[in-house]
């Protein structure tokens, strides 16, 4: 069952390698491993999304992140809503929810630096533990 999940996750990761057409513009991305350098493009949304199983606890997470240019390149607005399934109580439901802002300070050559602020709002609940009962920056 293992193999067979890491197989499908290199086929889909590949899968937009085999897509690319000829003569295309492509989106600048260095986000497969790491905390992208580059803000979307105007007229790009980006749709991220990220499985986490717990083989030990029995514990899902999602998250869902979307990522939009506002207005162009510069500056960029994203959102991320966490869902988590606990297998110990039995729990699902939506974690804190994060808005962020991200300016594109430097984009020259290969050189790029985008750096973030981030607002988590507590729509998780706490005494669930879907949350952490406060808001942060």
């Amino acid at each position: 069952m293992y193999k067979r999940v890491c197989y499908s996750l290199v086929l889909v990761a590949a899968l937009p390698l085999a897509c690319h057409a000829e003569g295309a513009k492509q989106i600048q991305d260095n986000s497969f491993l790491i905390e992208e350098a580059y803000n979307q493009e105007a007229g790009v949304v980006q749709h991220i999304q990220n499985v986490m199983y717990n083989q030990r606890t029995k514990d899902w997470f999602y998250t869902f992140t979307q990522e939009w240019p506002v207005p162009d390149e510069t500056h960029q607005f994203s959102y991320t809503i966490p869902v988590t399934r606990l297998a110990n109580p039995g729990t699902t439901g939506i974690g804190d929810v994060a808005l962020n802002y991200r300016y594109q300070a430097v984009l020259k050559d290969h050189v790029a630096f985008s750096p973030r602020l981030s607002v988590i709002l507590p729509t998780g609940d706490y005494k669930k533990s879907l949350g952490a009962g406060s808001a942060g920056i």
